[in-house]
């Protein structure tokens, strides 16, 4: 017995003694405001402090940043509320930064300077998005409005060309494992796309021969098993006609929720469309005669805005006098109810009957869309 609890002595003087793995960073930092700096671990969407560092007189530092694990881990430097650097720590890395003001260096980690190169791209387009939405939202001028608007959807294909190149020529980094997390704002995903799950599995599947374990890996994992679940409920849609049709819940100019199957019972228009677009707007007008003429005999229209700009829209609505029920949640091309009626274009146009049934789509003639509404009727 005492041989035996001798052994286990020993074996647990050993456990205590093991190390966690361990990454040196190490470095200057010149002209920054706060007496210490802070070092952030990301935990999947949070940012978990775990150390601070106390830069001496001349801004140099050192120090042991213990990892929570054998794979890559996401750091950020912060100094103050603002973001000095970030960096990639693998196990065994030794790190040096150099990081003042407005940039910083790093050397010893091949990772943490291709994560640098992903970060300056994003930022670089965000600021430019957020540039061209700030000018559309003060101007009045129709012309330049749209002239902004096909600004900014030319830097948002262009960006988001560049992140799948940069996710295909780095796929066995971990650092092309939050590319598809990017947002230009909450409304707005890099990746938006049905299609985008392609090009995040070929990632995953590359990433799992490297780091099987990571986080960040398995956060993808679950990222496209979600965007796979929103796709199949889009693909109903293509059912028309033995299916009912998916539940829109959203806001109308009020802030009232409205929902969609309230309305069972009624013949629907269903019509997604954009206030931007004067030929969308225009059209307005023809549903307008047909809902004054239809309406008491049972026709609603349940109309669903995917701008961005809530106060244009809701202007628009107020300004055409619209009668039915005008809804917009912010998302854009995020929202979900875009993903649920799979529309890939505005506008886009459906014809709900009494039973619930969807037996047309983009029915935009002015005596065809009248004749499938008084057929329904």
């Amino acid at each position: 017995m005492k041989r035996l609890a001798l052994i286990a002595s020993v074996l647990l003087m050993a456990a205590s003694c093991a190390k966690s793995p361990v990454a040196t960073l190490s470095g200057t930092a010149e002209g920054l405001g706060d007496t210490c700096l802070v070092l952030k671990r990301l935990d999947l969407n949070n940012l978990v402090p775990v150390d601070t560092i106390a830069p001496g007189k001349d801004g140099s530092f050192n120090c042991k940043v213990n990892l929570p694990g054998e794979t890559p881990t996401f750091y950020y430097l912060f100094d103050g509320d603002r973001q000095v650097a970030a960096l990639v720590l693998l196990p065994g890395d030794k790190v040096t930064l150099k990081a003042n003001s407005y940039d910083y260096e790093v050397s010893g980690s091949q990772e943490s300077a291709l994560l640098k190169q992903v970060d300056e791209a994003f930022y670089a387009a965000k600021v430019d998005m957020e540039g061209y939405a700030d000018r559309m939202a003060v101007t009045s001028d129709p012309g330049l409005y749209r002239q902004l608007a096909e600004a900014m959807s030319r830097r948002y294909v262009d960006y988001k060309r560049a992140a799948m190149k940069q996710i295909m020529d780095n796929s066995k980094s971990i650092t092309s494992a939050i590319i598809p997390f990017q947002r230009f704002n909450e409304q707005l995903p890099v990746f938006n796309e049905h299609t985008d799950v392609i090009l995040f599995k070929q990632l995953y599947d590359s990433l799992q021969t490297v780091y099987p374990k990571s986080q960040y890996v398995v956060a993808l994992g679950d990222e496209i098993s979600r965007r796979e679940t929103a796709f199949d409920l889009s693909q109903k849609i293509g059912r028309m006609q033995s299916i009912n049709y998916p539940e829109l819940n959203l806001p109308d100019v009020e802030g009232k929720d409205r929902i969609l199957s309230d309305l069972d019972g009624k013949v629907i228009i269903l019509s997604f469309w954009t206030a931007t677009d004067a030929n969308q707007k225009m059209f307005n007008q023809t549903l307008k005669d047909l809902y004054a003429k239809y309406h008491q005999a049972g026709l609603e229209i349940y109309q669903v805005s995917l701008d961005v700009d809530k106060a244009l829209w809701a202007s628009t609505v107020r300004s055409q006098e619209l009668p039915w029920i005008c809804v917009n949640d912010g998302l854009g091309a995020g929202s979900p109810a875009r993903s649920a009626y799979n529309i890939g274009q505005l506008p886009t146009l459906f014809v709900i009957d009494r039973e619930g049934n969807i037996p047309a789509r983009d029915v935009f003639g002015e005596n065809e869309l009248e004749a499938l509404v008084k057929k329904c009727l």
